[in-house]
């Protein structure tokens, strides 16, 4: 019995060290990560880019999608974020509009979404959580607490840049 758990040790031993020596050959390398256009993370179907608030800098990572590209190749863009709904949202209109083509819609807007209305064209920045819309966009997301930096009922002013 010890002789058989010897041998087939040994040969799993054998099997094992010979594979770990084989060419590389006949295994598909991978593709090398390319940096999309518009400042991408490496992360397949993101963005990012800076909120510039005051003396802070916030980060947001934006969709894949032709609003947010639209977006990002007007940056750098400095705005008036106003009020709207008492705190809800931060708002501005860009002009001209953004380009919708090939743009999901509908969205549940939880704090630090961006999006656009459709209706109206306006960029909205959710401070707080809201119902689902077929009418809202999103185009991004404020990473972490950055949210933080726009939350109030007073107009921001706001510098978007790449990073």
């Amino acid at each position: 019995m010890m002789k058989k758990l010897f041998l087939y040790m040994l040969m799993l031993l054998i099997g094992v060290t010979t594979s770990a020596c084989s060419s590389d050959s006949d295994t598909v390398p991978e593709p090398p990560v390319e940096e999309e256009e518009g400042g991408s993370t490496g992360t397949a179907g993101s963005f990012k880019v800076n909120i510039i608030v005051g003396n802070s800098t916030i980060t947001a990572t934006m969709e894949d999608n032709g609003a947010a590209r639209d977006f990002m190749s007007r940056l750098p863009l400095e705005v008036t974020l106003e009020d709207y709904n008492n705190g809800t949202e931060k708002i501005f209109y860009p002009e001209p509009a953004l380009s919708l083509d090939d743009t999901p819609r509908g969205c549940a807007p939880v704090p630090g979404d961006i999006t656009i209305y459709e209706p109206w064209g306006n960029v909205a920045i959710f401070c707080r959580e809201w119902s689902e819309s077929g009418s809202l966009i999103k185009i991004g997301h404020i990473d972490g607490d950055g949210i933080n930096a726009l939350i109030g009922t007073d107009d921001v002013r706001v510098r978007f840049e790449r990073p």
